[in-house]
């Protein structure tokens, strides 16, 4: 056979060992190195190492000591077991098997750790496409038995009302808007003086007495609620659900268990942010939506823009938590200004006396006027 290279180890040599070339000649092994040697086959050892076990090291003992020859190239290696006579062949077929299943091993480990790490870079690039994907893998009856599991969560938080003026007038608009939909809509008022209002799963819709103090219409009101309305309509608001609960929620889709990631939700919702997307898809459709109704679209941002007014003349230490939520870009606003101009609209003010609903929603706050909460 053709030498193969090799790492010599033993006493008197450095650390790190010597290069030199094995090979076999008769029943012997010849180490071509600074000081040759033969060494009878029936007195060599193969055990396998390296950092990751992956190397060959044939392993003999002399007068001056033990020595190794350690071969790492995984073509030498089989080379020397092709080579090696029959009484020492099998004990080197064993270390080689033994080696290259550990270089599989490893290698399959640094692949998986490669899909694994492709993988997460995909998911965080693409991660509106994979929520939406998982978001389509969800019926619609289990979204609203997630829906019905939010809803006793936030009810026992209290606070939570589903009569009163306040809450006629919601259910009125919100009947108009989501007419034909394939949801059960339900329509809350939350005691609450922050100017907010958000969507849940399954057609859970609560707005804030606040922000129904500071509306100064019926139409105002509508133009939150059909932006709202669409990111039920969309999903949006299942696939903030699931990005918000991670893994969480792809176990829960993959399982069925919807209860798993419910207490991760609860506590966000309200304060949870759409992307910039999934609210230019809410503004767009919500249009549509006010038309459909006979509502007039322009009341889509007249309460946002009043709020932008007023948290600029207030300062930035006042903040509506509507605008974190929905951030009333100007980009934004002059993008629902176009859509509402190209929208043909055979529309009217909605004919809703809506000085005893905002007195109602004050009441609650217990301010006649709502003030912007400063934090």
């Amino acid at each position: 056979m053709n030498d193969v290279p090799a790492t010599l180890h033993g006493p008197g040599l450095p650390g790190a060992g010597v290069p030199c070339r094995l090979a076999f000649d008769g029943d012997a092994l010849v180490v071509v190195a600074a000081e040759p040697m033969r060494i009878a086959a029936d007195a060599l050892s193969v055990t396998i190492g390296g950092a990751d076990d992956d190397a060959m090291l044939i392993g003999w003992t002399q007068q001056s000591g033990t020595f190794s020859a350690i071969v790492f190239d995984a073509v030498a290696q089989q080379a020397l077991v092709d080579a090696a006579p029959p009484a020492f062949a099998p004990q080197l077929r064993r270390g080689h098997r033994s080696a290259r299943y550990q270089r599989r091993k490893w290698t399959a480990v640094l692949w998986t750790l490669g899909v694994v790490g492709v993988a997460i870079v995909v998911a965080w690039w693409q991660s509106e496409a994979l929520t939406a994907w998982l978001a389509s893998k969800v019926s619609v009856e289990r979204e609203e038995r997630f829906g019905q599991m939010l809803l006793t969560q936030l009810q026992a938080e209290g606070g939570l009302r589903d009569e009163g003026p306040a809450v006629d007038a919601v259910r009125e608009i919100g009947a108009r808007l989501t007419r034909g939909s394939r949801y059960r809509y339900q329509w809350f008022v939350k005691d609450d003086p922050e100017v907010n209002a958000f969507a849940g799963p399954g057609g859970i819709v609560v707005v804030h007495s606040g922000l129904i103090a500071k509306a100064e219409s019926a139409d105002e009101l509508a133009g939150v609620l059909a932006h709202e309305v669409q990111h039920v309509e969309r999903r949006h608001s299942l696939q903030l659900m699931i990005h918000s609960a991670g893994w969480a929620a792809i176990l829960a889709v993959t399982l069925g268990d919807v209860s798993a990631i419910t207490g991760v939700f609860i506590h966000q919702i309200g304060n949870l942010r759409h992307s910039r997307e999934l609210e230019r898809e809410a503004d767009a459709d919500g249009v549509a939506a006010l038309a459909r109704a006979g509502i007039p679209p322009a009341s889509m941002t007249k309460l946002m823009e009043r709020l932008v007014a007023e948290e600029k003349r207030l300062g930035t230490a006042v903040e509506f938590p509507l605008l974190s939520t929905h951030p009333a870009t100007d980009e934004r606003v002059v993008e629902v200004a176009r859509l509402v101009a190209a929208t043909k609209c055979d529309c009217r003010p909605l004919d809703i006396d809506w000085a005893p609903i905002r007195k109602d929603a004050a009441e609650m706050t217990g301010d006649d006027e709502v003030a912007p909460r400063g934090r």
